[in-house]
């Protein structure tokens, strides 16, 4: 009989995230197309890509610093630490959020909205990047995942951006 005096490493213990409930982010607002689009030029980035009667596209592109990102995605967390920061502690991140934000006009008095963000969230050392959307959370295969731990991880928005932008509009 063999016995090792090695002991064996600790189990790592991956929590996904905490079931969110879906933003609103096609809905009606009682304001006019002219009166909104005033409103999302005053937000920082935003810039618009079309504009017709039938339709207002505005975009923006951010880019979060580290250690800002947890606040607008979460993955969950690795060993009770906050996955996000785990993965920028050891192979450190960013993260890319491209925003668009559509209004099309009901009648004079009111439009409807369509806001939708993309993710884009790299692990600089190794490459890896995890690409998901507003409301729509992806499971990703870790290529390696820690000694022990579940190999899968799933990535959702926060919508911090997203309820920031819808506040906006209707102030």
């Amino acid at each position: 009989m063999l016995l090792s005096c090695q002991e064996q490493p600790d189990k790592n213990v991956y929590t996904p995230p905490l079931i969110q409930n879906s933003i609103e982010n096609d809905f009606n607002i009682n304001h006019a197309v002219n009166e909104l689009t005033k409103r999302i030029e005053n937000i920082e980035n935003f810039k618009i890509q079309e504009s017709s009667e039938s339709l207002v596209r505005f975009q923006a592109i951010n880019a979060v610093t580290s250690e800002k990102i947890s606040d607008y995605i979460d993955f969950g967390t690795m060993n009770n630490e906050v996955y996000v920061n785990y993965i920028n502690r050891i192979f450190d991140s960013s993260l890319k959020i491209k925003t668009i934000v559509e209004i099309q006009p009901i009648d004079i008095f009111s439009s409807k909205i369509s806001l939708i963000s993309s993710y884009v969230f790299t692990s600089i050392e190794t490459g890896t990047k995890w690409v998901f959307k507003t409301n729509e959370s992806k499971m990703i295969l870790v290529g390696t995942p820690a000694y022990g731990a579940e190999p899968y991880r799933e990535c959702t928005s926060r919508n911090f951006l997203e309820s920031q932008i819808i506040e906006k509009l209707y102030k």
